[in-house]
């Protein structure tokens, strides 16, 4: 399909989808910009295996200005398809021009697919206001407006600290103070934490279970870890925290260029939690950001009020509150509906199936 070209004041600009010859040069631009997120790469697309995944390039004279990347999924029976944007357009946030254009070119991309519904879920800061009135105006809708759980693809809120170009003792002294002292502890008690490979997902895995059993959520298979190891390369690592020779906790984190440290996964067991092996686990993982020029440090996803001690996930945001940082929220999750009838059958079908769950 031939994409859109533009002519502005003599410059040439145009939208180039992305294949084969020129995948390395988007993925170039994805790494080095600063929006761009490792749920924007091709690689991220092999472990979403069951989605395709087309993405597109804005150049300007050659140069690329701004890139969008998304998961397209088949619909059974409807022979439709949803396409997620996920996290968003890797460019300039405020750059709505662009914005367009890209839009335009995923639009052009959708009537391939028999798109019903377009959903994106920027990672743009609820302070740009700007931003989401274009989506507005653009026609997107909002999803759970002023909704503080987990109701979203990806969460609204994170809790997330920047390196500010601190070192290790630097920003050790961010943390609290029984923070730092738990960190050396879990040393000094014998927990020894790995760079793992494959072989330990069995463990993580394990450990894991008891994790979702604990706290009550639910829990993914082990191919799916090792999708992302294999996927992934050496973007992610399985971190795993040894006491007395026993697997007690694990992580998986993902970096993505200087922009983001990602702790993506967790899992601890219920037994040795006197030994601190997550507080171990969160150090090394945050090094690992250090040594890569992270610029920020994700812990992932809270709910909006969990500062409430009757909030069920109080003590997971009070665990990264340890370390310093402040939670974060972003504009939201958004749909853009192309057809109606096929949008409205699809969201009461996953009511349906939501109620007999």
């Amino acid at each position: 399909m031939e994409l859109p070209k533009f002519r502005t004041l003599g410059d040439i600009v145009m939208i180039e989808r992305v294949n084969e010859s020129n995948l390395q040069e988007y993925e170039n631009f994805i790494k080095s910009h600063p929006k761009g997120l490792f749920q924007h790469s091709s690689k991220w697309a092999k472990v979403k295996s069951a989605w395709k995944w087309e993405a597109v390039m804005l150049k300007e004279d050659g140069e690329i200005k701004g890139a969008a990347a998304a998961l397209i999924r088949s619909i059974p029976v409807i022979k439709n398809s949803l396409m997620y944007v996920c996290r968003g357009f890797t460019a300039d946030e405020n750059d709505f021009d662009t914005f367009d254009k890209l839009f335009d070119a995923l639009k052009k991309i959708g009537k391939e697919y028999k798109a019903y519904c377009i959903k994106i879920d920027p990672e743009i800061l609820i302070s740009n206001t700007a931003y989401k009135q274009h989506l507005r105006d653009k026609g997107f809708v909002e999803l759970n407006p002023g909704c503080m759980d987990f109701e979203n693809v990806q969460p609204r809120f994170v809790y997330c600290f920047d390196y500010n170009g601190m070192n290790e003792d630097e920003l050790m002294l961010t943390f609290k103070s029984d923070y730092r002292n738990r960190i050396r502890k879990s040393y000094r008690k014998g927990v020894e934490v790995k760079i793992c490979g494959k072989e330990a997902l069995d463990d993580f895995v394990r450990i894991m279970g008891e994790t979702g059993e604990r706290d009550n959520f639910s829990t993914r298979p082990k191919w799916y870890f090792e999708k992302i190891l294999d996927c992934m390369t050496d973007d992610a690592r399985l971190y795993m925290a040894y006491y007395e020779g026993k697997a007690i906790a694990g992580t998986i984190a993902i970096k993505w260029g200087q922009n983001v440290m990602k702790y993506q996964y967790g899992a601890s067991s219920n037994a040795h939690r006197n030994v601190y092996p997550n507080y171990a686990l969160q150090w090394e993982m945050i090094k690992w950001g250090l040594e890569c020029g992270s610029k920020t440090y994700d812990f992932g996803g809270i709910s909006g009020d969990c500062q409430n001690p009757e909030n069920s996930h109080y003590g997971l945001w009070r665990f990264k509150h340890g370390f310093g940082g402040e939670m974060r929220e972003f504009v939201g999750e958004f749909d853009y509906v192309i057809n109606k009838p096929v949008y409205n059958l699809y969201n009461f079908a996953l009511k349906v199936l939501k109620k007999i769950r």
